[in-house]
């Protein structure tokens, strides 16, 4: 008790010698327990706290936990269709931003861990249960040379990032304008973009790793998102039909929301399964022409995004 009374003053926190130190490791936290039941929330606090330490003390870990924040971010910004997740989207894109790292501001790392802590659990959801992989390795010392400088390690910090700060500082460049707003990208369009992905962000390598055979169009838009007006013209035959009852339009909407979140939707069969399944399924709520119709409109917004035009 003695300890605990000398703790409880938030005076006793101003200078903390070696001997504090030992008192409220041996003393003190071990009365400390949490009623947390979010396991995801817990491990991410726990995360948190080691990146501040590590950019407190300028510890190489810093580096990699600043990666693996802006990849959660990513992750989190690909499932904006959980309310959740959409409520904390600015600070989520502010994570990528070079503003956030150079302001070295331990209380804004702070409010990133109280803002995403309750979202971790969503990373989860929806993903095969995870098998543990038990790997014995052996590291055979085959050859040993001294005196000779190594080349650089590749650094993971950010191609990926490096990209959807790209993308989220330079929506007014007008291939990215045109994806954000349904328009086809002209071959200049296309051309530009390749060179900004693949050349001065970094290599096709880097592309390669990180998104596969994702045309640039997709990729664009998946970040950048699809702006409003230009989601709503889209679909704004179905939006002034006059013979949809309050239920077909309700759903339109559905689709529109998503597509807008997305930027695109990959495939029409996601009509199919949630959201979309509830409360009237796709196919009892609308004939087989709208269906029809719905489904084009769906897949030219996605051709969209990867068709170049001649002019």
């Amino acid at each position: 008790m003695q300890v605990v009374e000398k703790y409880k003053k938030p005076d006793s926190f101003l200078s903390l010698s070696e001997g504090d130190k030992g008192e409220l490791l041996t003393q003190i936290a071990p009365l400390v327990r949490s009623e947390e039941a979010d396991e995801f929330a817990k491990r991410f606090d726990n995360f948190m706290y080691g990146l501040i330490l590590a950019h407190i003390e300028q510890l190489p870990s810093f580096k990699y936990a600043k990666k693996q924040l802006c990849d959660m971010a990513v992750l989190l910004e690909s499932k904006t269709s959980i309310p959740q997740i959409k409520a904390k989207l600015p600070i989520l894109e502010e994570i990528h931003t070079d503003s956030f790292w150079d302001a070295n501001d331990i209380l804004l790392f702070e409010k990133v861990r109280k803002e995403l802590r309750d979202l971790i659990r969503f990373l989860d959801e929806g993903g095969a249960e995870q098998k543990r992989i038990v790997t014995k390795l052996t590291d055979p010392i085959i050859d040993s040379q001294e005196g000779v400088q190594l080349d650089a390690a590749y650094d993971f910090e950010d191609y990926r990032a490096k990209v959807n700060r790209y993308v989220n500082e330079h929506g007014n460049t007008l291939a990215i304008y045109k994806l954000t707003h349904n328009v086809p990208l002209s071959m200049g369009d296309y051309q530009e973009l390749e060179r900004v992905l693949t050349n001065e962000l970094g290599s096709k390598e880097d592309y390669k790793r990180e998104f596969g055979d994702t045309p640039f169009g997709l990729l664009i838009r998946k970040i950048a998102k699809l702006d409003h007006e230009a989601a709503m013209q889209a679909f704004s035959a179905f939006i002034n039909d006059q013979s949809l009852n309050q239920k077909q339009i309700a759903f339109v909407n559905k689709i529109i929301n998503h597509i807008e979140l997305n930027g695109y939707m990959e495939n029409v069969a996601e009509l199919t399964k949630p959201p979309f399944d509830k409360p009237v399924s796709f196919i009892r709520l609308f004939d087989k022409k709208t269906r029809t119709a719905l489904m084009e409109t769906i897949n030219q917004v996605r051709e969209n995004a990867i068709q170049i035009t001649a002019s």
